[in-house]
């Protein structure tokens, strides 16, 4: 079961400065998709939206963390898409090119290129932040997969799709 901040029904809609307190959550140009997955999970590692100045960093407001490769790397169950164990109806759904990922060892892991994206899934629907509208949106499973077939198609590329889990 995943806890959120908020309902995940409630985000839909919202701009990610509803969620983030800090200029970053004003910056409509930036990739906002592991902010937000970030602030209504509560994840605050690496790198940070409360990081980016001295001023914010004093604040007394909890950050979140903005890098999809540092979400996923965290996360103790992680693999393809495909793998994602039956008792897992509650998850992180992630996506990037193949060859944005290594396996070090026995361990998957994924490397910080620039097509990456997160959501969150729960029992076939993902919430997640659309950059191109600017707000949170909700989609299937297979609706949200098509989506980034498309958008991520580029020649010579595969698209792959994966999951994560804190446990």
């Amino acid at each position: 079961m995943i806890h959120t901040t908020v309902p995940l029904a409630d985000a839909v809609g919202k701009h990610i400065s509803h969620f983030c307190p800090f200029e970053l959550g004003t910056q409509d140009d930036l990739n906002h998709c592991a902010h937000l997955v970030s602030h209504l999970m509560g994840y605050e590692f690496g790198s940070t939206c409360k990081n980016r100045t001295w001023a914010e960093k004093q604040r007394p407001e909890k950050g979140a963390t903005i890098r999809v490769n540092e979400i996923f790397n965290q996360c103790l169950d992680r693999g393809a898409w495909a793998d994602r164990p039956a008792h897992l109806s509650s998850c992180l759904i992630f996506v990037t090119h193949k060859s944005n990922m290594d396996r070090p060892g026995h361990l998957l892991r994924m490397k910080d290129g620039s097509k990456k994206h997160i959501g969150i899934y729960v029992a076939g629907t993902v919430w997640h932040y659309s950059n191109s509208a600017d707000k949170v949106v909700q989609d299937t499973e297979m609706g949200f997969m098509r989506t980034f077939e498309r958008a991520y198609h580029l020649p010579g590329e595969t698209v792959t799709f994966y999951y994560g889990a804190f446990l």
